[in-house]
């Protein structure tokens, strides 16, 4: 257990080294208690955490599969915790409320319990959005040295080849962690600079940066992009929206130009036609002179391209109030239930895993025809196994079982069991502004500044296993591993 202390640690000295930044903001804007909240909790949670790594410098520090998935959960867990302290303060409110806040924005979530986004303050607004920029690098740090590399949930090890040495838990981690955040960082910066040059306060440009990159769903105001007016701001979101649904590994092979495996890699690109049509649904939908959007070409066209990829990428931004809504529910929800693809920062059960399960159909239904056929199962430069495809089944079962487990105890406190459902999904998709969104039966839906503490509960439950996969939390907590 010393290189999950050692490793722990080290990802909290960075958090802490973090909230330096809401920290400057909250001087910066006169919000001088959020401010000394941030800089004492930074300032306890860094000295616990150096005194540690100076404790176990020197030690052996190696670290089995098993205590990789402790040390995953273990950063998913407490992060948040540590998180809801300062922000309690700069929000005035209760610490439930404050972790709801913290915990999905670290999931890249993007659900608000909060009434008004200007009651925690500018620190508030910026440490929101940080948490999501943190909790998507930390969700492609997660897939690409622990989940890809142990085979969990059934992806793959190939996948990862160009981004992580997978033979190594702990040797190489720290390269694996500065490859993606330099162009974790750098796409990032992109996004500024365009978000700047579109014209949109600086503020909150870097504010909606960090959402997009992340594909969370933060937004640094009470409203949505129709209150920017600005269709050059909402291309640009669309693009680096999609940028995050796509595959990191994809990024890398064009980056580094191999054509050959870039076409291979069919997964992106089921994800970008997926959004295209999608989005191609939303302009037909808004291209009502009549409708919110308005009658600008340009408006309806970058807001459809807004709604459709923030959709697919489970993301939630809105190019208008109620734009989400525009789609029948039961196709939002499958598609936000679907998420994006298997090495990026979106949530849901991944286009590969469709892929999969496409896959096997067809091969059981060519064998109808033709018996004694052989033909490899594959979904572009992915190949399926066996044991791939035990991985893949298990994962679906897990993850469909906590989600009717999410609705059970969901309609406890919610008054409406479509809502139930939508929230459910919404939080295990990864994709809170989902519920909520202005359906047609939303009429009795309890927001979720609504919630009460044990709908709260439930909601902070669901949003950290569907961004762990579900299977992470069972093979950390594998009896039969603890007993030994």
């Amino acid at each position: 257990m010393v290189g999950v202390f050692y490793l722990l640690s080290q990802a909290l000295l960075g958090f802490a080294l973090a909230m330096l930044l809401p920290a400057a903001v909250a001087f910066a804007a006169g919000e001088v208690p959020a401010g000394n909240a941030f800089v004492l909790t930074a300032t306890l949670l860094g000295f616990f955490t150096a005194t540690v790594i100076f404790a176990l410098r020197g030690r052996t520090r190696t670290i089995s599969r098993v205590g990789s998935y402790m040390l995953v959960l273990a950063v998913w867990v407490g992060t948040p915790v540590i998180a809801a302290l300062p922000l309690m303060r700069a929000g005035g409110t209760d610490y439930l409320t404050a972790l709801f806040e913290s915990v999905s924005g670290f999931t890249t979530t993007g659900a608000t319990a909060l009434e008004r986004v200007g009651s925690v303050g500018f620190a508030g607004i910026f440490f929101r959005a940080e948490l999501q920029w943190l909790g998507g690098f930390v969700t492609l740090v997660t897939i690409v040295t622990v989940l890809a590399a142990s085979g969990l949930g059934g992806l793959s090890r190939s996948q990862v080849a160009l981004v992580s040495g997978v033979e190594d838990r702990s040797g190489r981690l720290l390269a694996s962690v500065g490859k993606i955040l330099i162009a974790y960082s750098a796409v990032t910066i992109v996004c500024v600079i365009l978000l700047f040059a579109s014209g949109i306060p600086p503020f909150e440009a870097i504010c909606i940066a960090l959402s997009t990159v992340s594909t969370g769903g933060f937004m640094p105001i009470d409203g949505t992009f129709a209150d920017y007016d600005n269709p050059f701001a909402n291309s640009v979101v669309a693009v680096f929206m999609l940028i995050g649904a796509t595959s990191v590994v994809w990024h890398r092979m064009v980056v580094q130009g191999r054509w050959q495996f870039v076409r291979e890699h069919r997964e992106s690109y089921w994800v970008i036609g997926i959004a295209v049509l999608v989005s191609l649904l939303y302009v037909a939908l808004f291209a009502d002179p009549l409708s919110a959007a308005g009658d600008s070409t340009p408006h309806w066209i970058s807001g459809g391209f807004l709604t459709g990829i923030s959709l697919v990428s489970t993301t939630g931004f809105e190019s208008h109030p109620a734009a989400i809504s525009a789609l029948p529910i039961t196709l939002a929800l499958f598609l936000a239930l679907i998420g994006a693809s298997g090495l990026s920062t979106a949530g849901g059960l991944k286009f590969y895993r469709i892929g999969a399960l496409l896959t096997l159909s067809g091969q059981e239904l060519r064998s109808l025809i033709y018996p004694h056929s052989v033909r490899d199962s594959h979904f572009g430069s992915i190949r399926y196994d066996f044991n791939m495809m035990k991985a893949i089944f298990s994962n679906l079962f897990v993850s469909l079982l906590v989600i009717l487990a999410a609705v059970i105890l969901l309609s406890m406190s919610l008054p409406d069991f479509g809502a139930a459902v939508s929230a459910a999904i919404a939080g295990f998709s990864n994709i809170g502004p989902l519920y909520g969104a202005g359906w047609a039966d939303e009429a009795n839906w309890t927001p979720y500044s609504d919630f009460d503490g044990f709908a709260k509960l439930v909601f902070i439950a669901v949003m950290v296993l569907g961004r762990l996969e579900v299977l992470v939390v069972f093979a950390a907590f594998n009896l039969a591993y603890w007993r030994s």
